[in-house]
């Protein structure tokens, strides 16, 4: 399986954005690496090519669920820690 090929399951954005809250939490770091990831995701999804009707879906969630892994894991840090 190719890098490619994981980066279009859009849990694996998911799970990096909750990596990147639980450990930096929302600080001005955290920001600027979420910022970076999201401009990644868009230039990933400009050069992945056309979706595919099936799976469009899961293509552009991605990026949805990169804020939401991010913003879980901040609040779990806070409530943790």
């Amino acid at each position: 399986m190719s890098f490619l090929t994981v980066l279009k399951i859009p849990f694996v954005w998911g799970f990096i954005g909750l990596i990147v809250g639980s450990l930096l939490g929302g600080t001005t770091l955290a920001v600027w690496l979420i910022a970076l990831l999201l401009v990644g995701f868009l230039v990933f999804m400009k050069f992945s090519g056309p979706p595919e009707e099936s799976g469009e879906g899961a293509l552009f969630a991605g990026g949805s669920l990169l804020m939401i892994g991010w913003i879980l894991g901040f609040s779990i840090r806070g409530i943790l820690i």
